[in-house]
């Protein structure tokens, strides 16, 4: 092809082609980062350094997990935006830090839309759990505790306001008429510890990393799971769409990994290949559904982001159903 013939804009087009398949040629040239924007320990964390140690043996560069938290998973995410868009830096992600964080809190300075999906890697429900002297063992005798408890509404604890789980209790709430006050805290491990000690009446938890270990030693009791179906880890806790009023009321959260929008498909493509690979590897399949998660059929990277972007309209819409308002 004689480039000089072209004409400006296609000439531009060709030129930037090229470039993108350069670098996708010459990538990895160096570490990679894969930020987790939680603090270590839990699913997420547990699901990238999984995949992280697998990825230093395909990609032939050393791959670190970083763990800048705070803010819902607005600084991390931040932190993996705001570097260069070579493929270097990779989010792991979560409808929380990506989706609505930028809706929840002013200091995301970003946009769900200024991400590029690279895979979906798992997703997990979510399941209902209160103390264990609650006197409520089901899910219609906790919606008739709430009911009768007017003067002092109960309490349920989250990890901060902006994140996902006020917004699932406060779609319950508008399905069956009651209210409770919300307690928001950190991170979820006070809070678990909290309705452990008596502390706080219920939470919305995922079914994933430390949190099925709090029903199975009987710190909390679980009532209810949000999915269409029982899930494994669980498999004894009814179904919360089995309960009247709560018909259709499934919540699934995800764990994806994404870069900057402006990284080149070519490296998009490169690291999707070898990402799926790792969670093709049994062992690495087996310690994720060990916490909890179910691995994602392989997709390809405009797949993922076909998800991904059908996700972010859906959480909009629940976030101005509920009345949430950013801070």
């Amino acid at each position: 092809m004689n480039l000089c013939r072209l004409p400006a804009l296609a000439l531009i087009a060709a030129l930037g082609a090229c470039a993108g398949q350069a670098q996708a040629q010459s990538y990895p040239s160096k570490m990679i980062t894969v930020v987790v924007p939680w603090p270590a320990g839990g699913a997420t964390d547990v699901a990238a350094r999984a995949i992280a140690n697998e990825l230093k043996a395909s990609l032939g560069q050393n791959v670190i997990v970083e763990n800048p938290a705070g803010a819902g998973g607005s600084l991390g995410t931040v932190k993996a935006l705001n570097a260069p868009a070579d493929g270097h830096t990779v989010l792991m992600s979560s409808q929380q830090d990506l989706v609505l964080a930028p809706l929840s809190y002013k200091s995301a300075t970003f946009k769900a839309d200024d991400a590029k999906t690279v895979a979906m890697v798992g997703r997990t429900s979510v399941m209902i759990v209160v103390r264990k002297d609650l006197p409520a063992s089901t899910l219609a005798e906790l919606v008739a505790l709430m009911k009768s408890q007017t003067a002092k509404p109960l309490s349920y604890c989250t990890p901060g306001t902006g994140t996902i789980y006020p917004l699932i209790v406060e779609r319950m709430n508008s399905l069956v008429q009651t209210r409770n006050l919300q307690v928001p805290y950190l991170g979820f491990g006070q809070c678990l510890n909290d309705i452990a000690g008596g502390v706080v009446d219920f939470a919305v938890v995922p079914i994933a990393g430390p949190f099925p270990g709090y029903v199975d030693n009987g710190s909390v009791r679980a009532l209810a799971v949000l999915s269409d179906t029982p899930n494994p880890r669980v498999p004894k806790v009814p179904l919360a769409n089995a309960t009247r009023g709560f018909e259709g009321l499934t919540f699934s959260l995800w764990a994806a990994m994404h870069v900057h929008d402006k990284v080149p498909d070519a490296i998009v493509a490169q690291l999707n290949k070898a990402i799926l690979a790792v969670l093709a590897k049994p062992e690495v399949r087996k310690t994720l559904e060990a916490t909890g998660i179910t691995v994602f059929e392989p997709m390809t990277p405009q797949q993922s982001h076909a998800y991904y972007l059908q996700d972010v309209r859906t959480l909009e819409a629940l976030f101005r159903s509920v009345g949430a308002t950013r801070q």
